[in-house]
């Protein structure tokens, strides 16, 4: 996947997950604050990757 692309979806899924903690938590929906979750580990784990990718590209 392109840099371009991979950001865009990086930063899609760092904003899905504040979407959904500022809904799930004053409604009280566990079920939103679980998808937030999942979000932000896509984010953490597709952030991490894509500089593992970049070291690799260096060396």
């Amino acid at each position: 996947m392109k840099l371009l692309t991979r950001l865009l979806v990086l930063i899609g899924c760092f904003f899905a997950a504040i979407a959904c903690y500022v809904f799930g938590i004053p409604a009280g929906g566990a079920i939103f604050l679980g998808i937030g979750l999942i979000f932000e580990a896509f984010f953490w784990v597709g952030l991490f990757s894509l500089q593992d990718k970049d070291k690799h590209k260096a060396s």
